[in-house]
């Protein structure tokens, strides 16, 4: 073999190998990139109030009722890594009347807004309208209401979904 053909195979391969690498490299961030194991699933972390766990996706923060009003019958779920006053956030209590009752308040459409009917999320069946939702968790009707928070939106419905009385 010539030198000139040495040389054109050498270049060659080193198009090749640089494409390769190139190929490599490119794959990476579908794959996670180096050593990183984020599956593109939203970060949540776990909570824990006076009523619920839950958990929750970054920028979401649980005060228990006793921490917010010195009151254990309710927990907030706040839009804020700490609440302030104004932030948007989902109040989880038990409702008394029982699930039926829940769902009758909820289709009457007052005071809650617009019922949107029902969804099944990874904890049970919930009923759902423009400003709160109810679901049958164990022995116990819970109500999430809630203040500038959309009940439509996945992130929300996650968080529902996630919710679990405490023991």
């Amino acid at each position: 073999m010539d030198e000139a053909m040495k040389k054109g195979l050498l270049t060659i391969k080193k198009i090749l190998w640089l494409l390769f690498t190139a190929a490599i490299l490119l794959a990476l961030p579908a794959c996670g990139g180096f050593g990183e194991t984020d599956s593109g699933a939203p970060k949540t972390v776990s909570a824990s109030g006076d009523m619920v766990t839950a958990e929750l996706p970054s920028g979401w923060s649980l005060v228990s009722g006793t921490d917010m009003n010195g009151v254990d019958l309710a927990d907030f779920i706040c839009h804020a890594e700490e609440f302030e006053l104004g932030d948007p956030y989902l109040q989880a209590q038990e409702y008394f009347g029982g699930i039926e009752a829940a769902r009758a308040v909820l289709e009457s459409e007052d005071p809650y807004g617009t019922y949107a009917g029902t969804k099944e999320l990874a904890n049970g069946t919930w009923y759902l309208a423009e400003n709160a939702a109810a679901a049958q968790l164990g022995e116990k009707a819970l109500l999430v209401k809630g203040y500038q928070c959309d009940f439509r939106s996945e992130e929300v419905q996650s968080i529902l979904g996630s919710l679990q009385l405490v023991q």
